[in-house]
């Protein structure tokens, strides 16, 4: 059964198919000492291995700050960065990466644009709340360097949170220079009217709130690749009385670049194919006119060899986009500062456009670190693997992608044992 028609069957179905095919040795022997809530996720990450370890680390990053394990979520972050990284590299992966060659859907996962940045974003948040500041500014500046960066090409930074950011950790690190510079750079990007905090205020909260965005397929041959606003039935975030300040949209910074808004990515290999069949065309039509003037010797010859090649060509191109997503990242981030030390209690809900408040109970990080505290609510529900397809992969290129990775992933999965398993903190990360 294809994925295409498992996925009609229904999101409980499928990833029950797809974890018996795909995970079964590691689902039976999940580690104990991970906890029990995060060893779905991390029995996904050791099954599909380095072609989805960059998603699966951010998922399991993720969901282990919703179930309070922030030693967890700092080596999941960790190691998802350092892959991130390697696009940069002078490495094979990185090669591949930016090869024509082969599927954009069999490539490592590395993320888009504000995919990346919001990696960075997370493990900024774990910086603070571990109270290391220089480092937190470091993770926001390269936040909003990786939402600059779109394949080969570099845009405007536009993500105005994480300058915003940058100057709240300078500010709790004492730096008031640096951090009036980050303000006044947050106030000239997106979304308008980012202000910096007054004086006297020592706390940030912020409030994470909906779905994530969304990644579809689309063109003659799947190759570009479209982006959505995630579900969100809150259109505003109050703590108490007060309305809290829009600091972040990801569906707006997914489908934007430098600002600009973008109908789809990828569209660059499709008219690359486009143009090799064309070339195939005119040399098949050529062949078949020489042959038409009785000239059936080297030029029919050379344009047919012409033509096919170009036929080779546009097939050894499968320019299918990559529609992997990380889907528990929010819609939209709200926040503020605000006064009091880390005993004050605060009451955060989301509304509805009716005007019905849903109460958020209690934040997923509240910390108090030197002179400033963090307190970030997410209006999720931590709990089991949610179900995600695989990808837009067919059955056939997804055996052949696990038969072609098998090495690489026996070193991969060791690894990961060292990271969350491993009884030796150096190895593992552990503090």
């Amino acid at each position: 059964m294809s994925l295409r028609t498992t996925m009609n069957l229904g999101r409980a179905a499928l990833f029950s198919a797809l974890m018996a095919c795909t995970a079964p040795s590691f689902a039976q022997d999940a580690p104990s000492a991970l906890p029990a809530g995060l060893r779905p996720y991390y029995d996904t990450l050791l099954a599909e291995g380095e072609w989805g370890a960059v998603l699966n680390l951010q998922r399991l990053g993720l969901e282990a700050i919703d179930q309070g394990h922030l030693d967890v979520a700092e080596r999941a972050f960790d190691a998802a960065l350092e892959r991130i990284e390697l696009i940069y590299a002078n490495s094979d992966s990185a090669k591949k990466a930016r090869s024509l060659w082969s599927a954009e859907g069999s490539k490592d996962f590395k993320g888009e644009p504000y995919e990346r940045a919001m990696t960075y974003y997370y493990r900024g948040l774990l910086f603070m709340a571990s109270g290391d500041y220089e480092n937190a500014r470091a993770s926001f500046r390269s936040a909003e360097y990786q939402d600059t960066i779109s394949g080969h090409e570099t845009y405007a930074g536009d993500f105005g949170m994480m300058s915003l950011l940058s100057g709240w950790s300078s500010t709790c690190a004492g730096d008031a220079g640096m951090a009036a510079d980050f303000y006044q750079r947050a106030a000239t990007q997106k979304p308008e009217g980012l202000k910096a905090p007054a004086k006297g205020l020592t706390t940030l909260v912020l409030v994470e709130s909906g779905t994530s965005p969304v990644k579809t397929a689309t063109g003659s041959y799947g190759e570009a690749m479209q982006l959505k606003a995630g579900d969100n039935p809150f259109v505003s975030a109050h703590a108490g009385t007060q309305e809290l300040p829009l600091l972040g949209d990801l569906g707006w910074q997914a489908s934007t670049l430098g600002g600009r808004q973008v109908d789809a990515i990828l569209d660059g290999k499709a008219s690359f194919r486009k143009g090799t069949e064309a070339v195939a065309g005119i040399g098949i039509q050529g062949a078949t006119m020489a042959v038409s003037l009785n000239d059936g010797g080297g030029a029919a010859g050379a344009l047919a060899v012409v033509g096919i090649a170009a036929v080779l060509v546009s097939s050894a191109s499968k320019p299918k986009a990559d529609i992997r997503y990380w889907d528990n990242l929010p819609d939209r981030i709200y926040g503020t500062f605000v006064k009091g030390g880390a005993k004050t209690a605060l009451s955060i809900a989301e509304q509805t456009a009716d005007g019905e408040r849903y109460p958020i109970a209690a934040p997923v990080i509240d910390r108090t670190a030197g002179a400033c505290r963090l307190v970030l609510y997410r209006a999720r529900e931590p709990g089991a693997l949610r179900v995600q397809a695989v990808s837009n992969l067919s059955a056939g290129e997804r055996k052949s992608l696990q038969k072609r990775n098998e090495t690489r992933d026996v070193a991969f999965r060791n690894e990961m044992e060292r990271r969350f398993v491993s009884n030796d903190d150096a190895l593992a990360g552990g503090e």
